[in-house]
């Protein structure tokens, strides 16, 4: 295991590299030819969250996908469901910022992820969530997301 890049710690160094540009808004990965198609995908469908642009979302989400916050008590089914969920991201803030800091992939496929998303509400306040995201991809497309946060902390910032 001399090459770092097989190596255990290069494989969490090249994931810690993993980040989001912040004023470019320009998702940078260390090594993008070593990245796989399901890390790639995850990478952009965060990027076309950042920009707001719900319909490239759309494009990652199958009719039968489910997307759960997971303080929510139930996920979000369906394309035209998790399609008002985007929508309402996007009309009730003024801006976005996700900041990828770590990626991988399991052995089956899965994507985990560690993010902070950003939201400026109206009046010009910034609203932080740190996220931990577990990702299901089938024939590429999102199937399953699941993001675990904080709720409390996320209200609070918001009172």
């Amino acid at each position: 295991m001399s090459h770092w890049k097989s190596s255990r710690r290069g494989l969490l160094a090249q994931g810690a590299l993993v980040s989001v540009a912040g004023l470019a808004g320009a998702v940078r990965v260390a090594d993008a030819a070593a990245q796989s198609k399901n890390v790639e995908l995850i990478l952009t469908f965060c990027k076309a969250g950042q920009d707001r642009d719900v319909e490239k979302q759309m494009t990652f989400i199958d009719e039968d996908s489910s997307y759960h916050n997971m303080p929510d008590a139930e996920p979000v089914v369906g394309r035209a469901a998790i399609r008002a969920l985007f929508t309402s991201y996007v009309t009730t803030t003024e801006a976005s910022e996700i900041k990828v800091l770590a990626i991988a992939e399991t052995s089956s496929g899965r994507v985990l992820n560690e993010r902070v998303d950003r939201f400026r509400v109206k009046g010009g306040k910034w609203i932080d969530c740190p996220v931990m995201n577990a990702a299901e991809i089938e024939n590429g497309k999102i199937k399953k997301w699941r993001d675990y946060y904080d709720a409390a902390f996320v209200n609070k910032q918001m009172s």
